[in-house]
């Protein structure tokens, strides 16, 4: 199974997903979906500036000795950005609606980031 499908089958479900990707920390493209084409948010700029926070994460995670940044949550007025760390340099993300289900999102990144190992 391809990542891209991976990557849509975890939209499918959780209720609220917008987007689902990998992000690399050295900000080269991985793959990214969206559930629509008309998104509250700009794709491209979502993947450039997740990879810039992974980044940022993992670079502090690393200067404080607190070990890799395994998992990000950012709560914002319209959405909730997800990341859960696949190997070091590469994150799993989801973007989810404010009121979509949270626990099911965190769940469906969970398992895209097990799925995305199995077929590496």
């Amino acid at each position: 199974m391809s990542m891209t499908d991976i990557l849509y089958e975890a939209l499918e479900r959780v209720d609220g997903a917008q987007f689902a990707g990998v992000v690399g920390t050295d900000g080269l493209h991985v793959d990214m979906v969206a559930s629509s084409e008309e998104l509250p948010v700009d794709l491209a700029t979502i993947e450039t500036e997740l990879s810039a926070l992974a980044s940022t994460a993992a670079l502090t995670s690393a200067n404080v000795g607190a070990g890799l940044a395994n998992e990000m949550i950012i709560s914002t007025d319209d959405l909730t950005l997800l990341a859960k760390i696949v190997s070091p340099g590469y994150y799993a993300v989801m973007g989810v609606l404010i009121d979509g289900n949270l626990g099911r999102a965190r769940f469906a990144v969970h398992q895209m980031v097990n799925r995305i190992l199995a077929e590496l």
